[in-house]
């Protein structure tokens, strides 16, 4: 039955060992090898099954690659040789190829419950999920497991005011290193439950997810202020800081409509945020001032500019006829002088324009 399943494999039992965690002993599958596995290069294979990765500097590249014969690893094989024929740079690809593979893998035993060991029992219902995966990812879920603690030694560990999906979503992130997103996640329930397992980078993606988020719905034309305010708070309790930033940068930006929306839950906000919001608003206090400022003055401008212009249409042209001579009555005994009087500026003073012209 081995034979035909893998060269490698002796016999495959159940047998009780010591835990190399708690160092108790208990059951465990055993698998004995072929005698002409060496323990060198087999490490070195477990390795490469685990991060992808192959020293170039290995000593021992043949024995390596046998093992990796026996085993069907053929992509490993294939590296040895690229290797061995001084060609290694082409193994990047074989390297993204695996992690690929690697990752709808491991996803897989996730999804179907796979080799599971331990069981998280959840508001709305259980995850199976996998220790070893999880204590070499997670320094809580290594000092939970692997310590004094009474989950070590069950198979159920209960985890209050947390949803499935959010538990899915972490285990995800601990499985690939990766953040996947899904419609039925809360994104502040995610935040809640990176940090109280201190995963503060699961925390930062899950944070650009949520900006990303409001404002994409921002840009349709929803009003995502209310939210705003609400993710404020739980950021700055958890520790989110990027979010808190976004959000106190998007309320100060828009504190007039803000205000005006929900004046109660600004004037609710800490001391610390009242006097960030006061600093940081836009428009400015000093920027209100001079504008009403400008108003006014702009207002007064214009009053004055309408009364003159309505002065200016009540201006006369004055024209009358002036003898040369103290004799002459009539136009054809000599010359005649015109004299054109215009009102230039009401005023206190009349001034005047005299155009004489001679006929």
């Amino acid at each position: 039955m081995l034979s035909s399943w893998s060269r490698a494999f002796v016999s495959i039992q159940e047998e009780l060992v010591d835990d190399p965690v708690t160092y108790s002993p208990r059951p465990m599958t055993v698998v004995h090898m072929d005698q002409s596995m060496q323990l060198g290069p087999f490490r070195a294979v477990l390795r490469y099954l685990y991060t992808g990765q192959l020293d170039e500097n290995e000593k021992e590249l043949m024995h390596i690659a046998h093992i990796a014969e026996l085993l069907e690893v053929f992509d490993l094989r294939m590296m040895v040789a690229n290797i061995l024929n001084n060609e290694a740079f082409m193994n990047q690809e074989i390297t993204k190829a695996f992690h690929v593979r690697r990752t709808n893998r491991v996803k897989e035993c996730l999804a179907k419950g796979t080799f599971s060991d331990v069981v998280f029992k959840l508001d709305d219902g259980t995850i199976m999920a996998h220790k070893p995966l999880l204590i070499s990812s997670c320094d809580w879920m290594a000092a939970m497991f692997g310590g004094p603690f009474v989950e070590s030694c069950t198979k159920e560990v209960l985890f209050p005011n947390t949803t499935r999906s959010c538990m899915r979503a972490v285990l995800e992130y601990l499985y690939t290193g990766r953040f996947c997103s899904r419609s039925d996640l809360d994104a502040m329930e995610l935040i809640v439950l990176a940090n109280r397992l201190c995963l503060p980078h699961l925390v930062a993606l899950t944070e650009l997810y949520t900006v990303t988020v409001l404002t994409e719905a921002a840009m349709m034309g929803a009003d995502i202020d209310g939210d705003v305010l609400v993710y404020l708070d739980m950021a700055q309790f958890h520790g989110a800081q990027q979010l808190t930033g976004w959000c106190l940068h998007h309320i100060c930006t828009n504190y007039n409509s803000v205000c005006r929306k929900f004046p109660r839950d600004m004037k609710a906000k800490s001391t610390e945020n009242q006097e960030y919001f006061e600093k940081h608003r836009w428009p400015p206090v000093w920027y209100l001032k001079e504008d009403d400022h400008y108003q006014r003055a702009r207002k007064e401008r214009d009053k004055e500019d309408y009364l003159y212009q309505r002065r200016q249409c009540k201006r006369k042209w004055l024209f009358w006829n002036l003898p040369s001579s103290p004799n002459s009555n009539s136009p054809s005994s000599g010359s005649v002088r015109c004299h054109l009087t215009q009102v230039v500026r009401p005023g206190p003073l009349w001034k005047y324009i005299s155009v004489d012209a001679r006929l």
